[in-house]
């Protein structure tokens, strides 16, 4: 899908494809902290009872949160000053 996006985005003027391949893969990692099958090891935590669905969810929405402060905290102005 990433390719896709980027060929998409490379077409929008003034659009720098470098900061959206950035941002499409930093991005990422909340998909990953949100879904039981987002990540390879997330199945086995989930699949094994070792953590119950709802602590799997409220873990997903913490752990979310925390990612994507950090990216808008963080790695976003990185890619402004970078830029």
């Amino acid at each position: 899908m990433l390719p896709v996006v980027l060929a998409v985005g490379s077409g929008i003027a003034d659009l720098p494809v470098g900061t959206l391949a950035m941002l499409c893969m930093y991005s990422l990692g909340l998909m990953g902290v949100i879904l039981p099958y987002g990540t390879g090891p997330a199945p086995m935590y989930f699949g094994s009872g070792y953590i119950g669905k709802g602590q799997f969810w409220a873990f997903g929405l913490i752990f979310g949160l925390l990612y994507f402060a950090g990216l808008l905290l963080i790695v976003l102005p990185w890619l402004q000053m970078v830029r």
